[in-house]
């Protein structure tokens, strides 16, 4: 609990926290040019999980590091008696959770039809949410990846490299057997179980639920938690160099 409220303390008040609220703000935008009034409530679920969101993820990940990197490249975090894998599960955690808050903002902006016009709105104010929700858990898988890539390789192939393979992966393979094999297809995947929302941006015309659209999220849960084990252990080697 202390590495998370430590976490919590670092981005009071920067970027961070704005770029939450940015995000999903602009991908409504961006929904409402090109989708107008019918198409802006399955437009923002695509541009957000299609677009914005790998693209999200990556920034957030690069400013947590960067946010270290500033404050003495971890010299301080290395040199205190702390657990350093508990320290890094604890950052992959606060993303989840900021993750979700944008989440939450872009269901908010979504539901703008229902009250507007319900006529034309294609989802509920509660299916909306719940979908949004699904689409951050489908993807949370990418943030120990992006972690450790912030480290690696720094800003440019961690953000140019996520968001690009986000974007193109559903194209390439979501039609194909390697979208369950493509942690980049989740999304796609579950959005087109759950929202009606084909890979390449088209509405289905009707919501035809099924309890496969569940599949990519535990897939997704299952390989954060993986990833973030690997990531720590990663991460934790570090204190001997």
């Amino acid at each position: 609990m202390k590495y998370l409220k430590a976490e919590q303390l670092k981005f009071k008040r920067t970027i961070f926290n704005k770029l939450i609220v940015i995000a999903p703000f602009l991908t409504a935008v961006f929904a409402w040019l090109v989708g107008g009034f019918y198409g802006f409530q399955y437009m923002t679920f695509y541009w957000w999980y299609a677009f914005l969101l790998p693209g999200t993820i990556a920034i957030l990940c690069f400013l947590s590091h960067q946010k270290e990197e500033r404050a003495g490249n971890y010299y301080s975090i290395f040199s205190m008696p702390i657990n350093l894998k508990r320290f890094e599960f604890a950052k992959a955690i606060i993303l989840i959770e900021k993750l979700v808050i944008a989440g939450i903002l872009l269901a908010v902006f979504s539901s703008i039809s229902n009250i507007i016009s319900p006529t034309l709105a294609v989802y509920s104010i509660g299916h909306g949410f719940v979908g949004s929700s699904g689409l951050i858990i489908a993807s949370i898988w990418q943030i120990p990846i992006c972690l450790f890539l912030a480290r690696k390789a720094g800003m440019f192939l961690s953000i140019i490299g996520n968001t690009l393979l986000g974007i193109l992966s559903p194209i390439m393979f979501g039609k194909t057997m390697f979208a369950w094999i493509c942690p980049y297809c989740w999304g796609a995947k579950f959005a087109e179980m759950y929202m009606g929302i084909r890979s390449n941006g088209t509405f289905l015309g009707e919501i035809l639920y099924s309890w496969k659209a569940s599949l990519p999220i535990v897939l997704s849960a299952l390989l954060f938690i993986l990833l973030s084990f690997l990531d720590a252990r990663s991460f934790s080697k570090r204190e001997g160099r």
